[in-house]
């Protein structure tokens, strides 16, 4: 069913139901320059499904960065987002068909956007809010606890189910366990994807130690993107004078989203510094020297980011 309303109508609506406090905060020039700086350097259009998706994750970063520092209702919240996707929905519309052509789809974002069908897939906010920290704790279970060793133990769909069931709680501990089904699916659509490939990894033959040894650069190469993927989501690179920083994909930039730093004389420091280790995990070396080594051809071959030597943090990490 569809929710029609007229377009006056529906502005007054849903100013409306933003407070007069945070409405005092809303410059059109100042969110604009935001919105353009989500789609620019934090989200890429085509990596979804469609306009719909594309919009809803946008205007929610938009809403979590505008709001982040503020003590907000979840009602004004809400408000918020759906405000920013009245005002931005048709430009990050027209940004998705202008990048993603292939990819495009005529439909409406309004019509995506209120319609219950699709308000059903769209991701709770609860969720959304904690997408780093979903990240972050699937990432310490798959690789520094004893779940990540159980892989081989367990058939696919089993294991994403298990790991699943576990990381569930958690991350959202206050979730009323009648909607325990349903936020597992959510979590299957947000992490399935990363859980099933750890599970290859862990199974496939390929991916013994000693079947690295003659192994081409590439292949090494494309074992360490799938590590990229798992672990940071893929990499976010800028570069400023010479100064270049790597920052997790799909995250706004900042301190909390930042992995490493490269200065202009080519000292690579760690802000993760598991960073190192964490590509090289899959292989075997005699010195922390061919480890280091391996990452910095791999940074310059497939990023064009040249290293000159690597912040030593063995004391805290142990190769």
């Amino acid at each position: 069913m569809n929710i029609i309303i007229t377009e006056s109508q529906h502005q007054t609506f849903l100013l409306e139901t933003i407070s007069t406090y945070l409405r005092r905060r809303m410059s059109m020039d100042v969110m604009k320059g935001e919105m353009d700086a989500i789609i620019e350097y934090h989200i890429f259009p085509c990596e979804f499904k469609n306009a719909g998706d594309f919009v809803a994750e946008a205007c929610d970063m938009m809403t979590y960065g505008y709001l982040e520092d503020i003590n907000v209702s979840a009602e004004d919240t809400d408000s918020f987002y759906y405000h920013m996707v009245d005002l931005f929905g048709d430009y990050l519309v027209n940004h998705y068909n202008k990048k993603c052509s292939k990819k495009l789809r005529t439909e409406s974002v309004r019509k995506i956007i209120i319609t219950e069908s699709q308000f059903e897939q769209i991701i709770p906010n609860s969720v959304r809010r904690r997408l780093s920290e979903i990240s972050d704790v699937l990432y310490e279970m798959l690789n520094n606890t004893d779940i990540g060793e159980e892989a081989e133990e367990y058939p696919e769909d089993d294991y994403v189910d298990y790991v699943i069931e576990i990381l569930l709680p958690e991350v959202i501990s206050e979730i009323d366990w009648s909607d325990v089904a349903e936020y597992e699916e959510i979590f299957k659509k947000l992490v399935g994807d990363k859980i099933r490939k750890f599970w290859k990894e862990q199974n496939e033959n390929s991916l013994n130690e000693s079947e690295y040894e003659g192994i081409d650069r590439e292949s090494i190469y494309e074992i360490m993107d799938d590590i990229v993927d798992l672990t940071y989501g893929g990499f976010n690179i800028t570069e400023k004078e010479d100064y270049v920083t790597i920052y997790r994909k799909g995250h706004i930039m900042s301190d909390n989203s930042k992995i490493v730093h490269r200065n202009k004389w080519g000292m690579l420091w760690l802000t993760d510094m598991y960073f190192v280790k964490t590509l090289t995990n899959y292989f075997s070396f005699d010195t922390r020297k061919e480890r280091e080594d391996l990452v910095k051809d791999y940074l310059r071959d497939r990023y064009g980011v040249n290293v000159r030597e690597i912040e030593d943090v063995s004391k805290y990490v142990n190769y």
